[in-house]
């Protein structure tokens, strides 16, 4: 696995899967340990269960987001004000020999497909994507995508514009301005 983050309330651990093709979520489950008193003989020894990542953690779910040639950008995860939804990518590996397109700046790579996800951290439900074809967006260390509130901005360095979302509660994407 590659362990992301914990979401910003701490209740669940992001991780991806070694190809990079799913998602997957644990919760902290609170481990209780109870020592029988002084005159036991291994009291500095903590039980075998809480010495293994499963005795911390549990999955609560492995999501598939990425297909064919996409993977999941595993340094790329924005989470919503309230803790509900999380946001993640995928993408096509970077063409620099990219064919010229109508609007589209030279000489700057180009992804044929990124999708960005609106996953409900709860349940892993997929509540919304947006799809974006040959074009190029700093997906590392989210890079070119901001939130603030409920407003995402993503720029698009191809085609030098930037995308302003709104992530309504219900967990849609709303268009606001190109």
């Amino acid at each position: 696995y590659h362990f992301r983050k914990f979401s910003n309330d701490g209740q669940f651990l992001i991780c991806f899967s070694r190809n990079c093709q799913n998602l997957i979520v644990y919760r902290h489950s609170c481990l209780s340990y109870c020592n029988k008193g002084i005159n036991s003989d291994n009291q500095d020894e903590f039980p075998i269960k809480g010495q293994k990542f499963d005795g911390h953690f549990s999955q609560l779910y492995s999501l598939n987001l990425a297909s064919g040639s996409e993977l999941i950008c595993k340094d790329f995860f924005l989470v919503t004000d309230c803790n509900c939804y999380g946001m993640f990518a995928t993408a096509t590996t970077p063409d620099s020999d990219s064919p010229a397109r109508l609007g589209a700046i030279p000489n700057i790579p180009s992804m044929e497909k990124i999708t960005f996800y609106l996953v409900r951290l709860a349940d892993g439900t997929v509540m919304d994507e947006r799809k974006f074809h040959n074009d190029f967006i700093h997906l590392a260390h989210n890079a070119g995508i901001f939130m603030y509130d409920d407003f995402v901005s993503i720029l698009s360095a191809r085609y030098q514009s930037i995308h302003i979302l709104q992530i309504r509660k219900a967990g849609i994407f709303v268009d606001v301005q190109t």
